[in-house]
């Protein structure tokens, strides 16, 4: 369906989130992805002018969506970045079964590395909007407090969900203002953290070598591998 661009907000260090209005009615769970098409892209090149994306919106935010990105310089994110308020482009989907389990009694972990946070906005903004019984917990691991995308908004989904527990976490701190944990999330990390390691479904998503990673902790605090999923953000 044809869309249009409203706004382009900085939402982290070298990241940027795009709003956008459909222009006909589009269902889809939180989680899920969908493909932006730019038709009339300023810049290109071998990697061409469409991107997958995770829908970083609720669906009470209809008929608007949210998208958002690490700006890596490629044609696609630099036309996207310059493009006007009013920009049309095509956005097909949704896509993905990255999507809440529908058991509440199973508590919910999910796990983000950098813009990997994405999917796991619109699950926790659609989890308080909903009041939703499920027991969520997200770590969110990034490099610095300023590559923290959502972090305020996420704050303020803890205060008014009592289901949702945010464990935010930086590895290298860098001097800005940050009041949640730092380290790297390990088994020695999440042991303490996570009530119950064999009931719980696992959502993972971030580069691949912070999957990798993950999954790695999640076997030295006895998950069950039948219980993690997993969506790797290759290339941006």
């Amino acid at each position: 369906m044809q869309a249009r661009l409203i706004s382009v907000d900085h939402v982290a260090d070298g990241a940027a989130g795009f709003w956008f209005e459909l222009g006909a009615p589009f269902a889809f769970q939180p989680g899920q992805t969908c493909d932006v098409t730019l038709p009339a892209a300023t810049y290109h090149d071998d990697k061409g002018n469409a991107r997958t994306f995770s829908i970083a919106s609720s669906p009470a935010d209809l008929p608007r969506l949210l998208v958002a990105t690490r700006l890596t310089g490629s044609a696609f994110k630099r036309s996207l970045e310059k493009a006007a308020p009013g920009t049309e482009v095509d956005i097909d989907g949704p896509y993905g079964s990255l999507t809440l389990h529908r058991n509440a009694a199973k508590p919910a972990v999910l796990m983000a590395g950098g813009i990997g946070i994405t999917p796991f906005r619109s699950i926790v903004k659609d989890a308080a909007e909903r009041k939703l019984p499920h027991q969520v917990t997200l770590f969110y691991s990034n490099r610095t407090a300023g590559s923290a995308a959502f972090v305020g908004e996420l704050e303020r989904w803890q205060a008014e969900n009592p289901n949702f527990r945010l464990v935010a976490t930086i590895t290298e701190p860098d001097g800005q203002p940050w009041k949640h944990e730092t380290g790297m999330i390990d088994a020695a990390f999440l042991r303490p953290r996570v009530t119950d390691p064999a009931g719980a479904i696992y959502y993972v998503a971030g580069p691949p070598a912070f999957v990798t990673g993950m999954r790695a902790a999640l076997d030295g605090i006895g998950a069950d591998p039948d219980n993690i999923r997993t969506e790797e953000f290759a290339g941006y």
